[in-house]
């Protein structure tokens, strides 16, 4: 994933919505601390260590996010935000009073507002996916989040396409593709779900694109902590007004569901804290590698626990998006450019 960072402070492309986290400081004193992996000479093994296990378990965590959705796929959707969110709500709280951390003390509203409701439609969006795709096919779609960041930075930041940038959106929209099979690519091709279910997860990966630029902006000045207590408490109203629409306020009975709904709140909280943490300890770049296993294990639990075989072309389409992510991330890991720009 293509993580840009600011001259203050250092952002890292993730929001606990999604497959990346934007790290800044948790409180006052961590703000004071300018200790970064990326400007100490010589890392530690035990550190770096630290760091990808973290981030295997962040990977992890957001499978299970996934695959508690996508088990749940009959549950109503408007539930599945609603629960999970409330239980977010409450654990952030608890670290905004024991923190002191201000939830409105804090310059730039306006763009954390945006910050705000693009980290919510994010965040839904990828709920509807997983509910109503394969898992995998939902995972890789919305890992195009850091190609969609390349554009909208060209685009409103003024960043130079490279070489390395053009065929990282090649082979990501190639992928695309592959996954969705588009009628007028794929003309006898028959899919489970009509093509244009597979907006939903581009529309999660689109903002998610959005937010990391947005993010990039606030990142030293505001804390991650207030901005996902935000998110949580827009996805709540957001559960509120699905099931209103729909007419469904099902309470789980005491059960599998009720559990895994609480689980899916927990898995939220494990991203967020364990993506802050492993930022610590390993460099961005690095990171956004890792956090392509995401895709991987979401193959291997739609395989391995939900017994249903990936399509060939799907599998492929997802190969192409993750070389292309990853092409972006070392291309920043190196600062390659290939001598061209434009």
């Amino acid at each position: 994933m293509a993580e840009p960072e600011t001259k203050e402070g250092h952002s890292k492309q993730s929001a606990v919505e999604g497959s990346t986290i934007v790290v800044n400081p948790l409180n006052k004193e961590e703000l004071a601390d300018d200790s970064h992996p990326d400007e100490t000479p010589e890392r530690s093994l035990l550190m770096r260590t630290k760091g990808i296990g973290l981030m295997v378990l962040t990977s992890i965590a957001a499978t299970a996010q996934g695959s508690i959705a996508n088990y749940l796929s009959s549950f109503p959707t408007g539930m599945v935000i609603l629960i999970p969110g409330i239980y977010t709500f409450l654990f952030l709280g608890i670290i905004l009073v024991h923190n002191d951390i201000s939830l409105w003390n804090f310059p730039m509203k306006k763009w954390v507002a945006i910050r705000v409701i693009l980290g919510a439609i994010a965040a839904v969006t990828k709920v509807w996916s997983f509910q109503n795709l394969l898992i995998g096919d939902a995972s890789a779609l919305v890992f195009t989040s850091p190609l969609f960041t390349s554009v909208i930075a060209r685009i409103f930041m003024r960043r130079k396409f490279t070489i390395v940038t053009v065929f990282s959106l090649l082979s990501g929209i190639a992928g695309v593709a592959l996954i969705a099979k588009p009628n007028f690519l794929f003309r006898n091709k028959v899919n489970e779900v009509p093509t244009y279910y597979n907006l939903v997860p581009l529309l999660s990966a689109l903002s998610l694109g959005t937010l990391y630029v947005i993010q990039e902006k606030i990142s030293a000045r505001v804390s991650p902590v207030a901005v996902s207590f935000y998110v949580s408490v827009l996805q709540i109203f957001t559960g509120i007004g699905w099931s209103t629409y729909n007419g469904q306020y099902p309470l789980p009975a005491c059960g599998l569901t009720r559990y895994l709904l609480v689980l899916c709140g927990f898995c939220y909280l494990a991203i967020f804290l364990c993506m802050n943490k492993a930022l610590k300890y390993e460099n961005a770049p690095t990171a956004s590698i890792l956090r392509n296993l995401d895709t991987a294990f979401a193959f291997i639990v739609q395989i391995a626990v939900f017994n249903k075989p990936a399509e060939k072309l799907s599998v492929v389409g997802a190969v192409l998006i993750m070389i292309g992510t990853i092409s972006l991330a070392l291309s920043k890991m190196f600062n390659v450019n290939c001598g061209i720009e434009f």
